[in-house]
């Protein structure tokens, strides 16, 4: 190992002391691994950017793709078999950051779209198994086949725990110390500390041209579609 850090440090690359790392495909145009910091095998792992800091690790069976920034600080753990995943550019703009705080951590088996940036405070876990975390949606008019995309990022305060099987929408915020229950649907933003569970489900007025002019249109001259952002 000590040849491959001296190696991957003449390249560029910032390797600490007592890093592993299993069988892999890794490739980052920038790649920041702290002391003591863990990726197991079988990973794929095609992004922008890369940093990780001391004692972090990545498990086993990870896809993470696209042009995206991973920001780990210490301890911060991204466990088996999750996808996380963004579209090229033309689809997407700007820049995007999976952000996980110290001692945060994705479980298992989560599906994250980095359309926009997503961050976790600091100890605050995505629990379970099968939660989604979208930062884009659409919205369709009534008839014919006019839409428009509405992107959000995700923020997340600290000691968040949220249960198996969550949907988070694009554009939410969760304050500091909340717990939310498994199975729920999170479409706007939790503020205050507490526990939050998953309610009947209800009808909501939706207007096109409303939705619309509530939102701020996204300009790039590259983008395939019209989008607007919360």
């Amino acid at each position: 190992m000590f040849y491959i850090r001296w190696l991957l440090n003449l390249l560029g690359c910032q390797i600490g002391k007592n890093v592993k790392i299993g069988f892999n495909f890794i490739y980052a145009d920038t790649l920041f691994l702290d002391d003591y910091v863990h990726i197991k095998s079988f990973n794929f792992i095609k992004i922008e950017t890369l940093t990780m800091k001391k004692k972090s690790y990545i498990n086993y069976f990870n896809i993470i793709k696209g042009p995206i920034d991973i920001l780990m600080y210490e301890q911060a753990a991204i466990g088996k078999s999750n996808q996380i995943s963004r579209g090229k550019k033309g689809v997407v703009y700007g820049k995007s950051v999976l952000t996980l705080g110290i001692l945060s951590k994705l479980t298992a088996n989560h599906y994250l779209d980095l359309t926009r940036s997503i961050s976790f405070g600091d100890y605050s876990t995505l629990a379970g198994v099968r939660s989604q975390m979208w930062t884009h949606g659409y919205v369709h008019a009534d008839n014919g086949s006019e839409r428009f995309r509405v992107d959000g990022e995700i923020n997340i305060g600290n000691n968040v725990y949220l249960g198996s099987n969550v949907f988070v929408n694009p554009g939410v915020e969760i304050a500091d110390k909340i717990h939310v229950g498994g199975n729920s649907s999170i479409s706007k933003n939790l503020l205050e500390s507490g526990m939050y569970v998953s309610q009947g489900l209800r009808q909501i007025e939706l207007d096109y041209d409303n939705i619309k002019n509530k939102l701020n249109k996204v300009e790039y001259d590259y983008l395939i579609e019209d989008v607007y952002e919360k």
